[in-house]
């Protein structure tokens, strides 16, 4: 038996599908190594939990990993484990590459923090990491599925509305500007939606305050029987993520904002709102489109960057971050 173990001095709490990205990688590594994939728990911020942190192994909470082909340990069960193996054929690295036809039983990567997608140097990792991950760093039909207990969930709501139905996730926090939330009144996201046939619209945004009227859109607040003693929000979030990757048509906000997880239906159904990345500035200046953006799946075998996110410019993020001190009391 051969390991690999991320070993993080310090984790941050993030997002959901910040903390996914990261522990596919780590999945991706132990793949083109041939190793055991020791699981840290995740920090999951309590920004996006009604200020409540989360500590998780993400998977069969929040996702599953069966079509991924990757064997793994959870780090509680490998502690003993490690006691027993000889320092001699342990081989401790930071961020740089290692050869993956190494002999040694365990290979730990002593990082700084768990942001494992700031490991630059393992470019045959990320490209694969992208492929099991999908949102937000290239557009495919993800590797990652829905767990059962959130196909449950999910599958006796989408049996309660009438098809032909729409999915629409609104991201409406931290990367919402004036453009942006104008596009998403009422008003304008019926007339988006017209050239559409459909019969209901499931629709879901991290806004409390957020509502639409039309009775043809239904939100969580419909389903408390199902939902409403959920407190956990990251898995309501998933909950609705597996709902809208399954309606006949699709709606999300950023045009790299692919399905969630693994469907069946992979024709190219996926819309979007605004015609830039979930990874950019606020894109204050940036025009949204009066239609929809027709988002279509990238080819597997190519690859547009070598990095894992895309470096946001500096001027608007300078920008925002002056706002943000200057709002600060």
């Amino acid at each position: 038996m051969k390991y690999l173990y991320y070993k993080a001095s310090k984790k941050y709490g993030e997002g959901l599908l910040d903390r996914r990205s990261c522990l596919l990688i780590l999945l991706a590594e132990a793949k083109l190594s041939n190793r055991i994939a020791v699981i840290p728990k995740f920090q999951l911020g309590s920004q996006h939990n009604n200020g409540k942190p989360l500590e998780s192994y993400l998977i069969d909470a929040y996702l599953s990993i069966d079509k991924i082909d990757v064997e793994f340990m959870l780090e509680h069960h490998f502690l003993e484990i490690e006691k027993g193996i000889e320092s001699n054929a342990i081989l401790n690295i930071e961020d740089k590459p290692f050869d993956y036809n190494s002999t040694q039983t365990l290979v730990v990567r002593n990082l700084k923090d768990d942001n494992f997608w700031n490991l630059k140097k393992t470019y045959k990792a990320f490209s694969l990491a992208k492929l099991y991950h999908g949102v937000g760093v290239k557009f495919v039909v993800p590797l990652v599925s829905a767990p059962q207990h959130i196909k449950d969930i999910g599958d006796q709501i989408l049996n309660r509305l009438e098809k032909p139905v729409i999915g629409l996730h609104l991201r409406r926090g931290d990367r919402l500007n004036k453009k942006l939330n104008d596009s998403m009144n009422e008003e304008v996201m019926l007339k988006k939606l017209s050239s559409f046939n459909y019969n209901s619209v499931f629709y879901c945004t991290n806004d409390r305050n957020y509502k639409i009227s039309n009775s043809k859109f239904h939100s969580k607040t419909k389903y408390p029987e199902l939902l409403g003693d959920i407190k956990d929000n990251y898995l309501l979030f998933s909950i609705e993520m597996y709902i809208v990757d399954s309606c006949d048509i699709s709606v999300r906000t950023f045009n790299d904002s692919s399905p969630f997880f693994n469907i069946q239906n992979k024709d190219n159904k996926n819309y979007a709102i605004c015609n830039y990345s979930m990874h950019g500035s606020n894109n204050s200046f940036t025009n949204v489109p009066k239609e929809l953006v027709t988002c279509n799946y990238e080819d597997y075998n190519k690859d547009k960057r070598k990095i894992f996110v895309k470096r946001r410019p500096f001027i608007p993020r300078l920008i925002n971050t002056v706002r943000r001190k200057l709002k600060t009391p």
